[in-house]
Protein backbone atom coordinates (compact mmCIF):
# COMPACT_ATOMS: atom_id res chain seq x y z
CA UNK A 1 0.00 0.00 0.00
CA UNK A 2 1.45 3.69 -0.90
CA UNK A 3 3.03 5.83 1.91
CA UNK A 4 1.03 8.56 2.31
CA UNK A 5 3.13 11.58 3.14
CA UNK A 6 2.23 13.11 6.42
CA UNK A 7 0.14 16.48 6.38
CA UNK A 8 2.76 19.00 7.71
CA UNK A 9 2.54 20.47 11.23
CA UNK A 10 1.08 23.95 13.03
CA UNK A 11 4.38 25.53 13.10
CA UNK A 12 5.60 24.35 9.34
CA UNK A 13 2.32 25.81 7.75
CA UNK A 14 2.92 28.85 9.88
CA UNK A 15 6.61 29.59 9.03
CA UNK A 16 5.40 28.89 4.89
CA UNK A 17 2.60 31.48 5.28
CA UNK A 18 5.17 34.10 7.22
CA UNK A 19 7.83 33.33 4.43
CA UNK A 20 5.22 34.36 1.67
CA UNK A 21 3.76 37.28 4.05
CA UNK A 22 7.43 38.94 4.25
CA UNK A 23 7.92 38.62 0.28
CA UNK A 24 3.97 39.86 -0.54
CA UNK A 25 5.47 43.06 1.92
CA UNK A 26 8.97 43.10 0.17
CA UNK A 27 7.29 43.41 -3.07
CA UNK A 28 4.48 46.31 -2.32
CA UNK A 29 7.19 48.38 -0.60
CA UNK A 30 9.49 48.58 -3.49
CA UNK A 31 12.01 46.65 -1.81
CA UNK A 32 12.40 45.06 -5.26
CA UNK A 33 13.24 47.08 -8.48
CA UNK A 34 11.40 46.61 -12.02
CA UNK A 35 13.55 43.33 -13.87
CA UNK A 36 15.20 42.43 -10.95
CA UNK A 37 16.39 39.09 -10.36
CA UNK A 38 15.73 37.03 -6.72
CA UNK A 39 17.50 33.60 -5.71
CA UNK A 40 15.64 31.55 -3.70
CA UNK A 41 18.80 31.38 -1.56
CA UNK A 42 19.04 34.88 -1.02
CA UNK A 43 15.56 34.63 0.34
CA UNK A 44 16.34 31.88 2.33
CA UNK A 45 19.34 33.78 3.60
CA UNK A 46 17.84 37.10 4.27
CA UNK A 47 14.91 35.53 6.57
CA UNK A 48 17.01 32.57 7.91
CA UNK A 49 15.01 29.66 6.42
CA UNK A 50 15.43 26.63 4.61
CA UNK A 51 14.93 26.46 1.01
CA UNK A 52 11.35 24.90 0.76
CA UNK A 53 9.33 27.72 2.23
CA UNK A 54 10.71 29.88 0.30
CA UNK A 55 10.48 27.94 -2.94
CA UNK A 56 6.77 27.51 -2.24
CA UNK A 57 5.98 31.52 -1.82
CA UNK A 58 7.81 31.98 -5.03
CA UNK A 59 5.82 29.69 -6.84
CA UNK A 60 2.67 31.21 -5.07
CA UNK A 61 3.66 34.69 -5.93
CA UNK A 62 4.49 33.62 -9.67
CA UNK A 63 1.00 32.69 -10.06
CA UNK A 64 -0.21 35.78 -9.09
CA UNK A 65 1.35 37.52 -11.34
CA UNK A 66 4.25 39.10 -8.70
CA UNK A 67 7.30 37.01 -10.40
CA UNK A 68 8.29 35.44 -13.01
CA UNK A 69 9.99 31.83 -12.91
CA UNK A 70 13.66 31.73 -14.48
CA UNK A 71 14.99 28.26 -14.63
CA UNK A 72 18.00 28.61 -12.62
CA UNK A 73 16.27 28.24 -8.91
CA UNK A 74 15.10 32.16 -9.57
CA UNK A 75 12.62 34.53 -10.32
CA UNK A 76 12.48 38.13 -11.70
CA UNK A 77 10.31 40.78 -10.86
CA UNK A 78 8.70 41.63 -14.40
CA UNK A 79 8.86 44.46 -16.70
CA UNK A 80 5.70 46.05 -18.01
CA UNK A 81 4.24 47.98 -20.62
CA UNK A 82 3.00 51.64 -21.22
CA UNK A 83 -0.50 49.76 -21.52
CA UNK A 84 -0.03 47.50 -18.86
CA UNK A 85 0.79 50.21 -16.41
CA UNK A 86 -2.14 52.46 -17.23
CA UNK A 87 -4.88 49.43 -17.05
CA UNK A 88 -3.56 48.81 -13.69
CA UNK A 89 -3.56 52.59 -12.76
CA UNK A 90 -7.23 52.58 -14.00
CA UNK A 91 -8.47 49.75 -12.13
CA UNK A 92 -6.42 50.82 -8.86
CA UNK A 93 -8.27 54.33 -9.17
CA UNK A 94 -11.87 52.50 -9.34
CA UNK A 95 -10.84 49.82 -6.15
CA UNK A 96 -8.62 52.29 -4.23
CA UNK A 97 -10.92 55.18 -4.75
CA UNK A 98 -13.95 53.22 -3.49
CA UNK A 99 -11.78 52.22 -0.72
CA UNK A 100 -10.97 55.74 0.55
CA UNK A 101 -14.66 56.70 0.18
CA UNK A 102 -15.78 53.82 2.47
CA UNK A 103 -12.97 54.43 4.70
CA UNK A 104 -14.44 58.06 4.88
CA UNK A 105 -17.57 56.68 6.20
CA UNK A 106 -16.33 54.38 8.86
CA UNK A 107 -12.78 54.90 10.09
CA UNK A 108 -12.57 56.03 13.73
CA UNK A 109 -10.48 58.52 15.43
CA UNK A 110 -7.91 55.87 16.34
CA UNK A 111 -7.57 54.94 12.56
CA UNK A 112 -7.56 58.13 10.87
CA UNK A 113 -4.48 59.26 13.71
CA UNK A 114 -2.77 56.16 12.53
CA UNK A 115 -3.41 57.60 8.92
CA UNK A 116 -2.13 60.92 9.95
CA UNK A 117 1.06 59.66 11.75
CA UNK A 118 2.33 57.50 8.44
CA UNK A 119 1.72 60.80 6.49
CA UNK A 120 4.16 62.41 9.01
CA UNK A 121 6.81 59.63 8.68
CA UNK A 122 6.92 59.83 4.98
CA UNK A 123 7.84 63.55 5.37
CA UNK A 124 10.71 62.56 7.90
CA UNK A 125 12.03 59.50 5.93
CA UNK A 126 11.64 61.46 2.65
CA UNK A 127 13.74 64.95 4.09
CA UNK A 128 16.55 62.47 5.23
CA UNK A 129 16.79 60.99 2.38
CA UNK A 130 16.02 57.24 3.19
CA UNK A 131 14.07 55.69 0.09
CA UNK A 132 13.54 52.28 1.65
CA UNK A 133 11.65 53.92 4.58
CA UNK A 134 9.76 56.35 2.14
CA UNK A 135 8.24 54.11 0.04
CA UNK A 136 7.25 51.53 3.64
CA UNK A 137 5.41 54.22 4.89
CA UNK A 138 4.02 55.27 1.13
CA UNK A 139 2.71 51.65 1.97
CA UNK A 140 1.55 51.90 5.66
CA UNK A 141 -0.26 55.06 4.64
CA UNK A 142 -2.59 53.77 2.05
CA UNK A 143 -3.20 50.26 3.50
CA UNK A 144 -4.01 52.29 6.77
CA UNK A 145 -6.89 53.83 4.85
CA UNK A 146 -7.77 50.47 2.82
CA UNK A 147 -7.64 48.42 6.44
CA UNK A 148 -10.39 51.46 7.63
CA UNK A 149 -12.70 50.95 4.60
CA UNK A 150 -13.54 47.32 6.71
CA UNK A 151 -13.72 45.62 3.42
CA UNK A 152 -11.58 42.58 3.37
CA UNK A 153 -12.47 41.25 0.11
CA UNK A 154 -11.79 44.25 -1.37
CA UNK A 155 -8.52 44.88 0.99
CA UNK A 156 -7.40 41.67 -0.94
CA UNK A 157 -8.01 42.77 -4.21
CA UNK A 158 -6.10 46.08 -3.58
CA UNK A 159 -3.10 44.05 -2.41
CA UNK A 160 -3.01 41.69 -5.42
CA UNK A 161 -2.30 45.02 -7.55
CA UNK A 162 -0.02 46.42 -5.55
CA UNK A 163 1.94 42.51 -5.73
CA UNK A 164 2.39 44.05 -9.58
CA UNK A 165 2.97 47.88 -9.48
CA UNK A 166 4.84 48.03 -6.08
CA UNK A 167 8.20 47.47 -7.45
CA UNK A 168 7.45 50.35 -9.60
CA UNK A 169 7.44 53.00 -6.65
CA UNK A 170 11.30 53.23 -7.33
CA UNK A 171 10.46 54.68 -10.55
CA UNK A 172 9.36 57.22 -8.52
CA UNK A 173 12.64 58.07 -6.94
CA UNK A 174 14.05 61.33 -6.64
CA UNK A 175 11.99 63.38 -9.82
CA UNK A 176 8.09 62.66 -9.07
CA UNK A 177 8.49 63.04 -5.27
CA UNK A 178 10.14 66.39 -5.22
CA UNK A 179 7.00 67.82 -5.97
CA UNK A 180 4.88 69.07 -3.08
CA UNK A 181 1.80 67.50 -4.11
CA UNK A 182 1.95 64.63 -3.05
CA UNK A 183 2.18 65.69 1.29
CA UNK A 184 -0.48 68.55 0.29
CA UNK A 185 -2.68 65.56 -1.31
CA UNK A 186 -2.13 63.48 2.09
CA UNK A 187 -3.40 66.16 4.52
CA UNK A 188 -6.48 66.56 2.08
CA UNK A 189 -7.40 62.85 2.34
CA UNK A 190 -7.13 63.37 6.07
CA UNK A 191 -9.23 65.69 5.97
CA UNK A 192 -12.06 64.55 4.02
CA UNK A 193 -11.72 61.21 6.62
CA UNK A 194 -12.24 63.56 9.73
CA UNK A 195 -15.17 65.23 8.12
CA UNK A 196 -16.53 61.87 6.82
CA UNK A 197 -16.63 63.17 3.25
CA UNK A 198 -16.35 60.09 0.94
CA UNK A 199 -16.37 61.97 -2.19
CA UNK A 200 -13.40 64.23 -1.69
CA UNK A 201 -11.67 60.99 0.31
CA UNK A 202 -12.02 59.36 -3.19
CA UNK A 203 -10.81 62.47 -4.99
CA UNK A 204 -7.86 63.16 -3.21
CA UNK A 205 -6.58 58.70 -3.96
CA UNK A 206 -7.51 58.66 -7.35
CA UNK A 207 -5.84 61.78 -7.75
CA UNK A 208 -2.65 60.40 -5.85
CA UNK A 209 -3.01 57.09 -8.03
CA UNK A 210 -3.51 58.76 -11.52
CA UNK A 211 -0.40 61.09 -10.93
CA UNK A 212 1.89 58.47 -9.83
CA UNK A 213 1.19 55.57 -12.34
CA UNK A 214 1.00 58.09 -14.85
CA UNK A 215 4.27 59.22 -14.48
CA UNK A 216 5.65 55.62 -14.70
CA UNK A 217 4.11 54.99 -17.84
CA UNK A 218 5.69 58.37 -19.86
CA UNK A 219 8.50 56.14 -18.55
CA UNK A 220 8.27 53.85 -21.66
CA UNK A 221 10.35 54.51 -24.55
CA UNK A 222 9.28 54.01 -28.25
CA UNK A 223 8.04 50.65 -28.57
CA UNK A 224 6.21 51.34 -24.90
CA UNK A 225 8.42 49.10 -22.58
CA UNK A 226 9.19 50.26 -19.08
CA UNK A 227 12.41 48.77 -18.96
CA UNK A 228 14.77 50.71 -16.50
CA UNK A 229 18.59 48.92 -16.21
CA UNK A 230 18.66 45.57 -15.26
CA UNK A 231 19.80 45.61 -11.33
CA UNK A 232 22.06 43.64 -10.08
CA UNK A 233 20.47 39.86 -9.14
CA UNK A 234 19.71 39.70 -5.35
CA UNK A 235 21.63 36.58 -4.21
CA UNK A 236 24.22 36.15 -6.77
CA UNK A 237 27.21 37.30 -4.58
CA UNK A 238 26.76 38.35 -1.23
CA UNK A 239 29.22 41.10 -1.20
CA UNK A 240 27.45 43.14 -4.35
CA UNK A 241 25.38 45.87 -3.61
CA UNK A 242 21.79 45.46 -5.31
CA UNK A 243 18.66 47.20 -5.08
CA UNK A 244 16.78 45.25 -2.16
CA UNK A 245 16.58 46.73 0.49
CA UNK A 246 17.12 43.69 3.74
CA UNK A 247 13.57 42.36 4.70
CA UNK A 248 12.67 40.38 7.91
CA UNK A 249 10.17 37.64 8.79
CA UNK A 250 6.51 38.88 9.20
CA UNK A 251 4.56 37.63 11.11
CA UNK A 252 0.65 36.47 9.65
Amino acid sequence: MPRVAAPPDAADTSLRQQVYTSLREALTSGRFAPGQKITFRYVAGELGVSLTPVREAMRRLVAEGAFEMNPNRSVRVPLMTRDKVLELRDIRMELEGLAAAKAALAATRYQIAGIRRAAREIIVARNRGDGATDRQKVREFHFAVYAAAGQPTLLRLIEGLWLQTGPYMNLLYPDFISSSRGPAGRQRLIEALQVRDATAARREMETDIRRALSYVADLADENGNIAPAAPATAGKRRSQPTTAAAFELQAN
